[in-house]
């Protein structure tokens, strides 16, 4: 068997695309050290044990022999070898060996999901035979190196909140806005209601997103942080947008209700806003991820992450200052035929004058 690069740059256009491994989806890490991590991600050729590695600054593969302080690739029977330093590369990292990495093999002319890539389009992959292996030379026995997603449970355990270090915001939204007229020349009453079902959310933030068609729920136990230990009045709503975030998110949805009767003046506007206070938290935390594969396998490690709490604090009802309609001359005219019902008859001719020049904008004649 020889170990192998395989090249996707014909996957990496299809619309059914690789979901790589190392791109964001799981706690598979690069770091830069000076020495080969203890939990370094390894292959084998033969006898002969390479660690997974990536060459600065242009990002080139690298197959690192330790032994000799070189990196490695093959290219039919060949081997490219060429001297490195600690400083010039990063290693590819399974902490705690929390990962399961495995074989998979290529069918159907399509890379695995969650399959293992170094730098742009590159993929770890091994076959039989001696061949410069791209996704246009595989053959039946070729393997590519993937990420196991096949696990019933995860469980977060916090260990630690880090209150010194916890950061708060508060936000006021307009959840509707109602406008209410009056043309007519006695004050009007409306009723105005609002009726909304508002989240309360409560996020545990790992760091890290994981996985692509994965269904295990995960669970969460110690501490829960309230409104109350954080310092807040109340609040919440979370940014589902986040990348490169695990996330498990509790929301409880919460009926709110509001109604206020708003007296309307004669020929006025006026608007009402229902507003929204919600509060937000972040709080740093420590914890451990216990997870457990369908085949019984038990897998811990330590995380940090950010739980978020929020949730809407107070709903409010503002009634802002009426406005007079533009329309006042239909007014005043209205106000001077009311008046003069039941007086004196006047003759037609001054009436109409009359309520002409009310309708220009004129006032009401003193003696009326």
């Amino acid at each position: 068997v020889t170990l192998s690069i395989m090249l996707s740059v014909l996957l990496k256009n299809d619309k059914n695309a690789v979901q790589s491994a190392t791109e964001r989806n799981s706690y598979l890490e690069w770091t830069a050290s000076a020495k080969v991590p203890k939990d370094a991600v390894s292959v084998k050729d033969g006898q002969k044990e390479y660690y997974i590695a990536k060459r600065l600054p242009q990002c080139k593969v690298c197959f690192f022999d330790k032994e000799k302080s070189s990196c490695v690739t093959w290219v039919q029977e060949r081997e490219n070898r060429s001297d490195v330093r600690y400083d010039e590369i990063m290693f590819l990292e399974n902490k705690d060996n929390f990962e399961i990495i495995e074989w998979k093999k290529y069918t159907n002319q399509t890379i695995p999901h969650m399959s293992v890539e170094i730098c742009d389009e590159y993929f770890i992959a091994k076959t039989e035979g001696d061949t410069d292996l791209t996704t246009e030379s595989v053959t039946e026995t070729t393997e590519v190196l993937t990420l196991n997603t096949d696990f019933k449970m995860q469980h977060l355990n916090i260990v630690e909140y880090f209150m010194s270090s916890v950061v708060t915001a508060e936000n006021l939204e307009v959840l509707k806005h109602f406008q209410a007229s009056n043309k007519n020349c006695k004050p009007s009453k409306h009723t105005v209601k609002f009726d909304q079902n508002i989240d309360k959310t409560t996020t545990y933030q790992t760091g890290r997103t994981h996985t692509f068609g994965v269904n295990a729920e995960i669970s969460v136990g110690g501490k829960i942080l309230t409104m109350g230990n954080i310092g807040g009045k109340l609040g919440l709503k979370y940014d589902y947008t986040r990348s490169r975030s695990n996330t498990t998110s509790v929301v409880e949805k919460t009926l709110h209700s509001v109604g206020m009767e708003v007296e309307v003046p004669p020929n006025n506007s006026c608007t009402i806003d229902i507003t929204s206070n919600t509060f937000t938290a972040e709080v740093p935390f420590t914890g451990e991820i216990t997870r457990v594969y369908k085949n019984n396998e038990i897998h811990k490690t330590f995380i940090n992450g950010t739980y978020i709490h929020q949730e809407v604090a107070e709903i409010q009802t503002l009634v802002n200052p009426c406005q007079p309609l533009s329309d006042r001359s239909k007014l005043n005219s209205e106000r001077y035929i009311t008046n003069m019902s039941g007086k004196k008859k006047r003759k037609k001719k001054e009436y109409k004058n009359i309520i002409t020049e009310l309708e220009k904008g004129s006032p009401l004649p003193k003696n009326d």
